[in-house]
Formats: structure tokens, sequence, C-alpha cells
């Protein structure tokens, strides 16, 4: 019996490393996760966008220099705070438009996962993105002042129905978002009451 070689011989494995191109490397770490998801090979997943401290460049956005972390730190147009020591900014007001663009960036590649989840029609019901629950935020809610108070999180997925989801929910200064893994961790099925310094579940969640 014959063997069709019309697929098979032209299938290329990639070269190993990783992409030049940031955003392309991006998005394939995220296919990986949804093919992943889809195929239940796991459920549970962190991904880490840059980290805090990243000397990485982003002067692939138009407009943009410097590094993630001296941007991060919009304060002062100096340069002092950049990590190559020579980018320095025409103002801070500059700079702060240079940072609101690489988180724009960052937005966009969560956008392109979340669509990426929303596309897959589960069997039993919805989509992958209904049947899911991700997080979105970050450590700090200042940069320039290495505040760890008032995070911006995004929920995003219905968590196969328990979380409504299409609002704007803020809570109280002191509100402790180990609140918010223990109510994740309770949905997918843990028997559990108290998560790290959490004090109770977000009620709000389900609406």
């Amino acid at each position: 019996m014959g063997r069709d070689r019309a697929l098979t011989d032209t299938l290329v494995a990639p070269a190993p490393g990783i992409p030049s191109g940031h955003e392309n490397y991006m998005r394939i770490m995220m296919d990986l996760v949804v093919l992943a998801f889809q195929t239940n090979a796991m459920r549970v997943c962190t991904f880490m966008l840059d980290h805090g401290q990243s000397n990485r460049y982003f002067n692939f956005i138009d407009d943009v220099r410097g590094t993630w972390h001296a941007l991060s730190h919009y304060g002062n147009a100096d340069g002092k705070s950049d990590d190559d020591g020579t980018t320095s900014w025409d103002s801070v007001e500059q700079k702060r438009a240079m940072f609101a663009r690489v988180q724009t960036w960052h937005h966009k590649q969560m956008a392109f996962f979340l669509n990426r989840l929303k596309q897959i029609r589960e069997p039993n019901r919805g989509t992958l993105l209904d049947n899911s629950m991700i997080v979105y935020g970050g450590s700090l809610g200042d940069g320039n002042d290495h505040s760890p108070l008032n995070l911006p999180m995004m929920v995003a997925g219905r968590g196969g129905g328990t979380i409504k989801t299409g609002r704007l929910v803020t809570y109280q200064q002191s509100t402790n978002l180990a609140n918010l893994h223990l109510s994740l961790a309770q949905r997918m099925g843990l028997l559990i009451d108290k998560f790290a310094t959490s004090d109770r579940p977000l009620a709000e969640l389900a609406g």
C-alpha cells in the first residue's frame, strides 16, 4: 500500500530557538496554552507577559524607546533610571505616553488570547472562554512608586456560568487579592475556605 506524501513531505519542523519577533513569540506561546486547554492536557496555567524588571526594549512599537523597566519609572525623563544608562526622554509626558503604548501592546496580546479561546466551541455547550477563568493583571498598581496597592485586575471567561462578565466592579482599598484566588479555586472544585491571607471569597463575581 502506497504512502501519501502530499502532506508529510511538506511539513518542516521549525528550528530551535525563540522567534526574533516578540509578538510572534508571545502569540505562539498563547496558542500553546489554548491548545493545552482545548485538549484538556492541563487545566491551570500561569503565563508572565513580562516581569517587572524586564530589560526588554519595545522599540518595535512606533514612537517608543527604552526598556520596559525604565518606562515603568515614568516620573522622570533624565534617563538615570534606565537600564542602559543612555536612553533619555524629552519630557515626563513623552515618557508616560510611551509607557502607555507598551501597556496597550500587552493588552492587545491578551485580546488575541481571549479571542482564540472564544473561537473554540466546546462539545457540551458554549466556548472554551465561557468555560475558563482568565485573570490578567500585574503585581504593582504603580510602577513608578513600586506600589502594590489598587491593582487593576481583569477576570475574563464565565467559569462555566458562575461568573457574570461585562462589568466593572470597584472594591474597597483594603480588599485582599487572595480573595479572588480563593473564589476561583472554589469554582474549580477545591474544598477550601481559605487561601494564603484570604478572609472570604468574592461573592460579587456571580453578579
